[in-house]
């Protein structure tokens, strides 16, 4: 595979996790939220509102009908509505050129192009992540980002995101690092297809997981590496495979101290391996145009045009176990951190929905506040003071558990 490893990043560590608690000298913070009528930038709209130092959120979506139903559910005097085409830069440019700092809940192939206006613009920027090879090519950014005096915060979602900060907080407590596990489990407690956006589900299992063994990065086959793993409850056991998650791509470096295995896993079923492996025996996986009746497109692409939008309201629970093994004070340790988390009633969304976007929106005003000082383009787990963060999610009832016990020698 050309291009591999990644090129470590080029932070000095310490001095980027600051916290600075003071607000914005002008007690004021205007957020634009670009897909902010999707399934994860509604929570994320909501969250802002429901701040106190928020002053100002703009909804950036295509979707104008949607966005005003949004708008209706923030029900928030706050909020105002901007029409945006997310692929256009000149549209992308004038719907945050007043905003203080950009939360990108739109899917991870804009991830780039925003990435790029947003740093054009000067202002501030943090997403929910790029299923690790759009990471890459954002994090080629930096100097970018640097020179312009911005800073971008990459996947600051559930998983990537909270995770990745848990796996490096864990890091941090020892001596030496021999292994990173994530694990996330869902159980589904209403009948759902989707929760994620289908282009992201097919970019996971039809590229194949990336896991960084032995010290080195190596690419699998898709649903590489079955097997079951217990998530607190409600999720309980669940059956789970490798993922193409961008943590990948940053936490061997960040996480640093010897570690020679991190790796993802994240529960799927034997209907979502079914379907995948029909549409690929059928050709609709193919990135290849066909010509139509005179029109050319692609079969994945034509599929993704008519793919169901995700279930936002669908009753679940999600949970994150991330586990850390390594050496304290000469001694094996195991270090887990997890959480679970249900159906949000008073939203009517979905655990997921929840876990994914208000984490955005927490460093959204981190980024306002200037908590996050350094410039350039950053993983959540460089970034984010993780205290302040994990106090943050409290704050809305997401509490993180945290085990740390003596193991056999590794």
């Amino acid at each position: 595979m050309t291009g591999w490893p990644p090129e470590p990043l080029k932070v000095d560590v310490k001095q980027v996790v600051v916290c600075v608690t003071s607000d914005r000298r002008d007690g004021r913070m205007k957020i634009a939220v670009l897909g902010g009528a999707g399934a994860m930038g509604m929570v994320t709209t909501k969250d802002l509102a429901n701040s106190s130092v928020v002053s100002e959120i703009v909804l950036c979506d295509s979707n104008v009908e949607q966005a005003k139903e949004v708008a209706s559910w923030v029900a928030s005097d706050k909020l105002s509505i901007k029409r945006i085409d997310i692929s256009n830069p000149d549209s992308l440019v004038d719907a945050v050129k007043d905003a203080d700092v950009v939360a990108n809940a739109t899917p991870y192939h804009f991830n780039l192009g925003v990435t790029k206006s947003v740093i054009r613009v000067g202002k501030d920027l943090t997403d929910l992540g790029g299923v690790y090879y759009m990471t890459l090519k954002q994090l080629k950014l930096d100097n970018v980002a640097r020179e312009a005096g911005v800073t971008v915060v990459l996947g600051c979602g559930v998983a990537p995101g909270i995770a990745d900060v848990l796996a490096k907080y864990g890091a941090d407590k020892l001596d030496r690092v021999e292994a990173v596990h994530i694990r996330y489990g869902e159980v589904n407690l209403t009948p759902a297809k989707y929760k994620w956006t289908f282009r992201t589900v097919l970019e996971e299992f039809t590229r194949g997981p990336v896991i960084y063994q032995k010290g080195k990065f190596t690419k699998l086959p898709p649903f590489s590496g079955k097997h079951t793993i217990g998530f607190p409850e409600p999720v309980g056991k669940r059956s789970c495979c490798y993922a193409l998650y961008s943590g990948i791509a940053t936490l061997p470096t960040t996480v640093d101290k010897g570690v020679q295995t991190v790796d993802c896993a994240m529960s799927y079923t034997e209907e979502d391996e079914q379907r995948i492996r029909i549409l690929k025996e059928m050709g609709l996986t193919n990135t290849k145009p066909v010509d139509v009746e005179g029109v050319k497109i692609s079969p994945r692409e034509f599929l993704l045009q008519i793919a169901p939008p995700p279930d936002v309201k669908v009753k679940d629970a999600a949970s994150i176990v991330v586990e850390v093994l390594g050496e304290k004070d000469g001694e094996s340790v195991q270090g887990v951190y997890g959480l679970v988390y249900e159906y949000h009633e008073k939203y009517g969304v979905s655990a997921l929905a929840y876990l994914t976007g208000v984490p955005l929106s927490i460093v959204s005003q981190m980024l306002a506040r200037k908590d996050i000082p350094e410039k350039g383009v950053f993983p959540p787990e460089i970034a984010i003071n993780p205290e302040a963060f994990i106090e943050e999610l409290g704050k809305r009832n997401i509490r993180i558990r945290e085990t740390i016990t003596k193991t056999c020698a590794l």
